[in-house]
């Protein structure tokens, strides 16, 4: 079961129960989709899990954060506005996949800054985490920028008013009452989707559960069954898994995985936790493998080819006699051969048929000489011989290696294995490290980083903070365009406009700002905003730290960092 409307709910309950009057002490990025949250009460620490991912959304409670990566942009915005602030109130808005928690930023002022909101909307691939001013709803920052290329119904966007997504009209699940559930789903073959179509709260997996069990009973009181887990003193959380495949984490037995067998344990919030870290063991998992199956097919390819090309010269080194039995008719023959020739047809006397043989001849070489070649093609081809036989027996040798390494990696169902047989590869250089020297690359390249854009124009990035001021000083006209993301660490880049044109190509500006988003401390989010300005308006105060500019006339876009293929 997904997290839906219902496991939201109990969670929430959860976090009530466990968050509210917490200080948020610490906000760290466990991936590019997924935050860690760390809330204190007096000595007592609690860890809490938001994820926007698009596939398996949720929050719940958790003993202990997965490894951390580098900050992202919008990590360390929430850490700005939220971190030292208590959490005041946490809700589910409606019946929605939408979860609420207001916080007080701390201040030493004696006027209080307004509370803000974090609003997570977990709703597949729409899902996204958006911080608010609850003033006036006021989009400060959110994961997923959403424009009206994006979405016709709703933009997501900083500055903009938080409006919530478009809503469906469903009978509330809790005010239901008999007669009208009854009229509603008077025959006999109701189908969950007639159920998850009328009935708010009701994810497909629920929905299913009220037909699976209404096989045993009426449809009525198998509705009444589920819907009673959505009071959380009745409650049952538990895993339920396949063989070693996890199917649910569900707040109640499900009766549409008969053969299912379950764990229980004491919050949804646990069951939740080990619920998605099966799924990510089972993803990586088969990530591993089909990165290993990927090159066990590349190094079978390469040893086909290899092969076909050992057989070719084998055929051709099977020859050898005949380039022997050639020169000796050559010379057994010198006095019917004259330079200048081009072939000789001569009586192989090694042949018990004693046919003739068309020879071929170098017009430019002595007869003598052309017995000599045939010679030197005899001893060539006759010592390749037993070197190719040598290396297909070799190559026999490899395939069966790759053979038991397919044997392993279809076998093999625990991570570590996998990982052990991923170091083997590349030991045996079935697969590549990606690991470099970024010193020493960097030094090998020069100051700056050099692109070409799309539209010819030369862009310049710097690599660090002497890097940027050498390109504001050396590099940088008036008439040249420079970007930098907003607010955030990260190099300075220069569109080189040596025509003075009074604009910049669109494509060209996309490609330099997602280069300013890439190389910023914000090149994990999915969008950063980065702003830009003609040089000309770009100044470096006497006195500032390096790398440190003012700049006005500025205009601001919103991308996703990347970087061109075209580098020059």
């Amino acid at each position: 079961m997904s997290f839906d409307s219902l496991a939201l709910r109990l969670v929430t309950y959860e976090l009530r129960q466990t968050l509210l009057g917490g200080t948020i002490r610490h906000i760290e990025q466990a991936n590019p989709t997924t935050f860690s949250f760390k809330i204190g009460q007096g000595a007592q620490t609690r860890w809490f899990s938001l994820s926007a991912h698009s596939v398996h959304a949720r929050a719940h409670l958790m003993q202990k954060p997965p490894p951390g990566q580098k900050q992202s942009y919008f990590a360390d915005f929430l850490s700005t506005h939220l971190k030292h602030g208590t959490i005041t109130e946490i809700e589910q808005l409606g019946w929605d996949r939408i979860l609420k928690i207001t916080v007080q930023p701390k201040s030493d002022e004696p006027i209080q800054p307004p509370p803000k909101a974090i609003i997570a909307e977990f709703m597949g691939k729409h899902s996204n985490v958006i911080l608010i001013d609850t003033t006036d709803n006021r989009i400060l920052e959110c994961l997923k920028h959403i424009d009206e290329t994006v979405s016709r119904y709703r933009e997501v966007l900083p500055g903009e008013t938080y409006s919530l997504p478009p809503q469906q009209e469903k009978l509330d699940p809790l005010a239901l009452e008999k007669g009208t559930f009854t009229e509603l789903f008077r025959t006999s073959d109701v189908t969950w989707k007639s159920l998850f179509n009328e009935i708010d709260g009701l994810s497909p997996t629920l929905a299913k559960e009220i037909v699976a069990r209404a096989e045993k009973t009426e449809l009525w009181e198998a509705y009444q069954q589920v819907i009673a887990c959505f009071d959380p003193s009745h409650v049952s959380p538990q895993l339920l898994m396949d063989s070693e495949n996890p199917l649910a984490a569900s707040p109640m037995p499900l009766h549409q995985f008969p053969n299912a067998t379950s764990q229980t344990f004491d919050s949804m919030s646990e069951a939740l936790t080990t619920y998605y870290d099966a799924i990510t063991l089972k993803e990586n998992r088969a990530s591993e493998k089909h990165t290993l199956r990927q090159a066990l097919e590349k190094q079978k390819n390469l040893l086909q080819r290899k092969k076909k090309k050992l057989c070719e010269d084998l055929e051709r080194a099977e020859k050898s006699e005949d380039y022997r039995i050639q020169g000796e008719l050559i010379l057994a023959n010198l006095n019917k051969i004259t330079r200048g020739q081009k072939q000789v047809e001569l009586q192989n006397y090694y042949s018990s048929e004693l046919e003739t043989l068309t020879i071929p001849l170098n017009p430019e070489l002595t007869p003598s000489d052309n017995a000599q070649t045939y010679f030197k093609k005899y001893t060539k081809a006759k010592r390749g011989y037993s070197q190719i036989q040598q290396r297909l027996a070799e190559l026999e040798a490899e395939q069966e290696v790759l053979n038991s390494y397919e044997v392993k990696v279809e076998s093999t169902e625990t991570l570590e294995t996998l990982s052990r047989l991923h170091a083997e590869f590349i030991e045996n250089g079935y697969l590549k490290t990606h690991q470099r020297n970024k010193q020493q690359q960097e030094i090998s390249e020069g100051p700056y980083r050099k692109y070409i854009s799309t539209n010819g124009f030369h862009i310049y990035v710097g690599r660090n903070s002497q890097s940027n001021d050498l390109l504001l000083r050396q590099i940088a006209k008036p008439r040249d365009m420079w970007l930098h993301a907003k607010q955030i660490h990260g190099s300075h880049v220069i569109i080189r406009n040596p025509e003075n044109r009074p604009d910049i190509p669109m494509p060209t500006l996309l490609q330099a700002a997602q280069l300013a988003a890439y190389y910023s401390k914000a090149h994990h989010s999915s969008y950063v905003p980065v702003d830009y300005t003609w040089a000309r308006y770009v100044v470096k105060r006497k006195g500032n730290v390096a790398g440190y500019v003012h700049y006005t006339h500025e205009k601001t876009l919103y991308v996703e960092p990347a970087v061109p293929t075209s580098k020059k």
